[in-house]
């Protein structure tokens, strides 16, 4: 069963004039780190050349350099400009890479693994470590902040897990909740959903995660625009527009140690309010996190007890609640002054509609497309139509903004119950 608030679909354990206060909003709890020039000094402009030079020439058995590498730029921009939620960058990367190339990824898999074991490895040459690097990571861990490696995802997770073990903070000794990499990720920087997607993965709101990083377009602004507290990891003389939203802090990683731990300022940080372009990135990143969930549980009827759900019937509720309630109650907001929003009982429909029974993949379709037609429709409001005021049968008054905030709550209401499907499922092998 739903088991919560039922954010987006109006069951409430209790009325509010504004759910908003309500929400389970704590200090920070989680940090996500940027990796090159946050964590480990790497100059991309010079890293990323030789990298594509040295895979080149790994590779230059199968196909010649000067029409790999060309084709590697190509996959690489499409992996950054891919806006679908349901197909991972590796899936992006293959298409653009491999097929024109008339390359077979699988009869060379174990040549690129050769390469990330023997060749990558040389490129720590052109690094340098950060001392102040593995203290954060200590301290944050000790702390029991959870922590998110949010590079680009635009390389294999080898080679990301590679670069942590340079800057002296590996995974097989730190315990990260998530790492970006092309395998698992469906948004790249700098997308604002890519925070979103991995803040829905690790189970984390907007104004319980903040960002660290040091690149003002790739990581401090279009994680702001997600929702998500930002530290800038600057140089001295740097100034940010004044026509975006300020960091919460900047400095260099050691400045971020002593402003984290010593004076304690994660504590202090209050709510941010959500914004049109905040709650838009969170539910289309929480779609990809759906697609990447669903994957995880492979027995789509398995009930962990009666009295919950199966991925199967998950997956058909927000289905049924995003065509039948979402939308049209939005449809209704932009076409009324002050309309009156009614609330929805939808959990009896998982034995009316016999949601057990049916197709969880088709499920999963219709609900992707009935997610994007509602991104597209509400993309096109107006800022009048964002502000405007509705009246909500239990909540009260509220606001386009806010209940467009309440879908992206339920949605992190199921993922959290598929990540426990997961686990149940795990426990039980």
């Amino acid at each position: 069963m739903c088991r919560s608030l039922r954010l987006g679909v109006g069951i409430v354990t209790k009325s509010s004039q504004s759910l908003i206060s309500e929400l389970p909003f704590a200090m920070i709890t989680a940090l996500l780190f940027d990796l090159d020039g946050t964590l480990l000094d790497n100059e991309l402009g010079t890293f990323v050349p030789a990298y594509f030079q040295l895979l080149a020439a790994h590779l230059a058995s199968a196909v010649a350099p000067g029409k790999l590498i060309p084709h590697l730029l190509a996959a690489t921009q499409a992996m950054i400009a891919n806006a679908d939620p349901t197909r991972t960058l590796r899936e992006v990367f293959d298409e653009v890479f491999y097929t024109p190339l008339g390359l077979d990824r699988a009869a060379l898999a174990r040549t690129i693994e050769e390469f990330y074991q023997e060749k990558f490895p040389s490129l720590e040459s052109l690094t340098g470590r950060r001392p102040e690097a593995r203290a954060v990571i200590e301290w944050a861990l000790a702390s029991n902040l959870q922590i998110g490696i949010a590079t680009a995802p635009l390389f294999p997770l080898a080679a990301v897990e590679e670069r942590l073990r340079w800057a002296g903070v590996s995974p097989s000794e730190f315990g990260y909740a998530i790492v970006s990499s092309y395998e698992t990720m469906r948004f790249s920087k700098p997308r604002p959903e890519h925070y979103a997607e991995l803040i829905a993965k690790m189970g984390k709101r907007p104004n319980e995660t903040l960002m660290v990083g040091n690149d003002w377009l790739d990581d401090i602004v279009p994680a702001a625009e997600a929702g998500l507290r930002t530290y800038w990891i600057d140089a001295r003389s740097a100034r940010p527009p004044t026509n975006r939203r300020q960091p919460d802090g900047r400095g260099t990683l050691a400045d971020f140690l002593r402003w984290a731990r010593d004076d304690r300022c994660l504590e202090s940080l209050t709510p941010l309010p959500p914004t049109p372009a905040s709650v838009l990135a969170q539910l289309r990143g929480n779609l990809a996190a759906f697609h990447s969930a669903f994957e995880s549980v492979p027995d789509r009827k398995r009930r962990p007890s009666e009295a919950e759900w199966s991925l199967t019937e998950i997956t058909c509720h927000l289905r049924d609640v995003e065509a039948e309630v979402n939308l049209p109650r939005l449809k209704r907001i932009a076409g009324e002054a002050e309309p009156f929003v009614s609330a929805a009982d939808t959990d009896p429909w998982a034995e009316a509609r016999n949601y057990q029974s049916q197709d969880c993949e088709r499920a999963l379709e219709d609900f992707t497309r009935a997610r994007l037609a509602t991104l597209d429709f509400v993309a096109s409001f107006p800022p009048e139509v964002w502000s405007r005021p509705a009246r909500h049968a239990i909540l009260g008054r509220t606001t386009s903004t806010e209940l467009v905030s309440f879908m992206a709550e339920h949605d992190r209401i199921h993922l959290e119950q598929i990540k426990a499907l997961y686990f149940a499922t795990a426990r039980s092998k």
